[in-house]
């Protein structure tokens, strides 16, 4: 076992690192970018027109990269006042079926992010603004966050897994 618990805290490490922190200080730098943003426009009549693109691609990058952080922090929205009625045993099972279906879930979602990610390299696709961003920036952000999320529910699958057996032993 000392294998999968350390493997579950690598995974667990590296979601809090990327998933957590990094997305933390892109929302401070996304704050910074709006603020320089307000004063340019409205005090030196100039303003930065990188800040709406960037802020979408950024708002991306916090929303789906932090998916796994919000998922380890039990951040998402949960309705409990069913399961806190059922029996320990049922509890058990129901969350383990709802691990493995969300689990399975982020597999089309990766599958479906690399294919637009491909597709946009393909083609070079780039965005419509005056920047001309090749979109391949802000989709990997979409394998990434998607493959993050999978690492993290497979981690919790495997702890709750474990956790069960290490009760019964």
């Amino acid at each position: 076992m000392g294998f999968i618990h350390k493997t579950v805290a690598v995974i667990e490490k590296i979601v809090d690192i990327l998933s957590g922190h990094l997305q933390g200080w892109i929302i401070f730098f996304l704050m910074v970018m709006v603020l320089v943003e307000v004063l340019t426009r409205y005090v030196l009549q100039s303003p930065l027109s990188i800040a709406d693109e960037m802020g979408g691609y950024l708002l991306v990058s916090i929303t789906f990269v932090g998916l796994a952080y919000t998922w380890k922090e039990k951040g998402h929205v949960r309705v409990e006042l069913l399961i806190n009625k059922i029996n320990p045993k049922a509890r058990y099972w129901l969350r383990i079926i709802t691990l493995s279906l969300a689990t399975l879930f982020c597999i089309p979602m990766i599958i479906g992010s690399y294919q637009l990610l491909q597709d946009s390299l393909l083609f070079e696709a780039r965005s419509g603004s005056w920047l001309r961003t090749r979109l391949v920036y802000p989709q990997t952000v979409l394998v990434i966050g998607a493959t993050l999320l999978l690492f993290q529910l497979l981690a919790e699958l495997v702890k709750k897994i474990v956790r069960k057996n290490d009760e019964q032993e």
